[in-house]
Order: structure tokens, then C-alpha cells, then sequence
């Protein structure tokens, strides 16, 4: 159970999510499934400890894609902002007054669930774009006094990978071609769809050079190898477009290759990153995320010298969605910075992902 609190000696004013589940920044998770989509469950408590002048308490909700960066022309900047509402709703909270405009001693709970479409993106953060899931519950006070506004942000993790206990087969991804003309290769994962955190085995597989190369019977040496993992995020605001890519993994392979006349197969295991330095896959119109994963290698023959090595260069388009729920209580290892608040989040001028 997480909770945000807003009070003062008189009066408290707090969202809660009810979840055993923590997401970067210490937020509320909620993993949502092909078999059953993201539900977001809490209430909304105020206590007061003696008579307030207020009137209506309401919750807010809302899931909202986002987009902020700026662009200089001479001496002028240009800031850009985008914005797309996926989904929202509105609750006005029950509030019994025996006088008007006067909330009596006591405690006031709403409970509240929100189901998010199937299909609903996981959270993003990053310094330029963000898709957030957000709550506001708000008591109105009147004329001449401040509202009592309480937010909560909740992490949604939404995943298309299915249950193990449904029978699905994941096809592999794989990718094939004749290197320069010579030498036949295979590069396999199992499967497009990488879940947040995963360990990916990726397996590179080379068939002896073809007889048409003049280099039959000659063994086959990697020079070097590195895999990497690339983010590319596309802006959008009107005709306005700004394009970012991010290197999320660099795994030089250099050591532990074979060689041989007749081959040679290797796997490589790639750890690929957890939430907020990796975003899943997204498609709205403010923020679009797509993934690569490559494998780049200098190949030769044992009869070469190493300046003249070439490269076999190859990309693998990959889908990075949200992992399944977890079985226990976990807090992800891998967060390596703490998210900002909400407001410098949505309204800060720093712009980078």
C-alpha cells in the first residue's frame, strides 16, 4: 500500500494505491497481462480533526503521453510541447455537510478502481518525453483559500507476453544472409518481444564458406565483436519532429571465439536493462519509441592480417515490453537514478533522454 499524503494540523488529504508492487522512483506498480489488463486500485482518504470550511472533494485520473524540447535559431529558442490524454476519468466524491460549506469532524474514504485499456503503453520517463499515469484528488475550499490538492503517480508495466501456462511457443526472431559473398550466417533470438530486465540469449552461427569463394577449407577468425541495444525516440508536435537515439547496451565480445574449416556457432547472453533507462516500445503521438538490437563484427581468414578485416554489420528490429508480474515483492536492481518529482518531471526545462 503506497500513499500520498497532503496534510496540515487541522486536516489530511491522501491517495493511496493499493499494491505490494514498487516501480522506479519508488512508485506503485501495476503490471497488467494479455490475460487480464492493468487495474489500478486504492481510495482516497481525507481526515479532519475539527470543523473546515470546504466543499466538494473530487478524484482526478488520467494517462497522458508527453513531449517537451527546444530548439534555437540564432538567438531566439523555440520551445515545442505535445501532448496526447489516452485515457482519463472523473469522480465526484460524496461529501455529507450539516452545514453548507462546512465539512465536520471525521474521516471521509473513496474507494476507486481503474481498469487502462489492453493495450494501454508502459510508463516512460525520460528528460524530453514521458507517458505518465496520474491521480489528483482535490477539496475545493472557496473563496479566498487554497485548494487541498493531493497526487499520486502510479508505474504501469503492461506486457504482450502470455502466461506459461497458456501454451504459447515464442517464434524466434532470427536473421540470415551470405556475408560479402562468401560466408553463410544465421543470428537468432528467441523471440521480437524482449521483456524489460530479460537475460536474451543471442546465438550467431557461420556455415563453411560456399565453393564459389575460393576460400573453402580456410578458418574463419572473429577480429572483434560488440552487441549493442539502441532506443530511438521520435518528437512530434504539428510539422515539428525531433529524432534521439540512445545506446541502452554496449557489450563488447572480443574474447572465446573459436575457429575452424567447418564453422562456428556461439551464444552470447545480453542483459538488457530495467525501467527508467530502458522505455518499452510506444507508439503515441507525442512519443514514439522503437528498439535495435545489433551485432557488429570484423571477420577474417587465418591467412589475413587484422587491417584487413571487414565488417559484418547486423540489426535485428526488436519489440521491449513490460515484464510479467513478479511472484514476491521486488524493487528493481537495476534503477540506477531516482526519478525527479512530478512537477520538475512535467514542468522542468531539462530536455535529454
Amino acid at each position: 500500500m503506497l500513499a500520498k499524503l497532503t496534510q496540515d494540523k487541522k486536516k489530511s488529504l491522501q491517495v493511496v494505491i493499493l499494491t505490494p508492487f514498487r516501480g522506479p522512483g519508488n512508485l506503485p506498480a501495476i503490471y497488467g497481462t494479455p490475460e487480464e489488463p492493468p487495474k489500478i486500485r486504492g481510495y482516497v482518504e481525507l481526515i479532519t480533526t475539527e470543523d473546515i470550511k470546504a466543499g466538494d472533494l473530487d478524484l482526478y485520473f488520467r494517462a497522458k503521453s508527453y513531449a517537451r524540447w527546444a530548439r534555437h535559431y540564432g538567438e531566439s529558442t523555440v520551445v515545442y510541447k505535445s501532448k496526447e490524454v489516452l485515457q482519463k476519468n472523473f469522480h465526484q466524491i460524496p461529501i455529507k455537510h450539516e452545514h453548507p460549506g462546512v465539512i465536520s469532524p471525521g474521516t471521509i474514504r473513496f474507494d476507486f478502481e481503474e481498469v487502462l485499456n489492453k493495450h494501454t503503453p508502459s510508463s516512460i520517463h525520460g528528460q524530453r518525453n514521458w507517458l505518465n499515469y496520474r491521480f489528483a484528488a482535490t477539496l475545493h475550499r472557496g473563496f479566498l483559500q487554497r485548494n487541498m490538492i493531493s497526487k499520486q503517480d502510479v508505474w504501469v508495466f503492461n506486457t504482450c507476453i502470455p502466461s506459461p501456462q497458456s501454451g504459447y511457443l515464442p517464434t524466434p526472431h532470427v536473421f540470415a544472409g551470405v556475408w560479402e559473398s562468401h560466408l553463410p550466417f544465421t543470428c537468432s533470438i528467441p523471440n521480437e518481444n524482449i521483456q524489460l530486465g530479460e537475460a536474451v540469449p543471442l546465438t550467431i552461427q557461420f556455415r563453411p564458406f560456399v565453393p564459389s569463394s575460393g576460400l573453402v577449407g580456410q578458418e574463419l577468425v572473429v577480429v572483434d565483436a560488440i552487441v549493442k541495444m539502441k532506443q530511438y525516440t521520435r518528437l512530434w508536435h504539428k510539422r515539428n519532429v525531433k529524432n534521439e537515439k540512445k545506446v541502452v547496451v554496449e557489450m563488447p565480445v572480443n574474447q572465446g571465439w573459436a575457429t575452424g574449416k567447418d564453422g562456428m556457432q556461439r551464444t552470447i547472453m545480453v542483459n538488457v536493462p530495467f525501467a527508467p533507462r530502458l522505455s518499452c516500445t510506444t507508439i503515441t503521438e507525442p512519443v514514439r519509441k522503437t528498439h535495435c538490437l545489433k551485432l557488429i563484427m570484423r571477420l577474417k581468414t587465418a591467412s589475413m592480417s587484422d587491417r584487413h578485416a571487414k565488417e559484418l554489420r547486423i540489426e535485428m528490429p526488436v519489440h521491449i515490453t513490460g515484464p510479467r508480474p513478479p511472484t514476491v515483492y521486488t524493487i528493481a536492481e537495476e534503477e540506477e537514478e531516482q526519478l525527479p518529482t512530478y512537477s520538475s518531471v512535467w514542468e522542468g526545462g531539462n530536455d535529454g533522454d
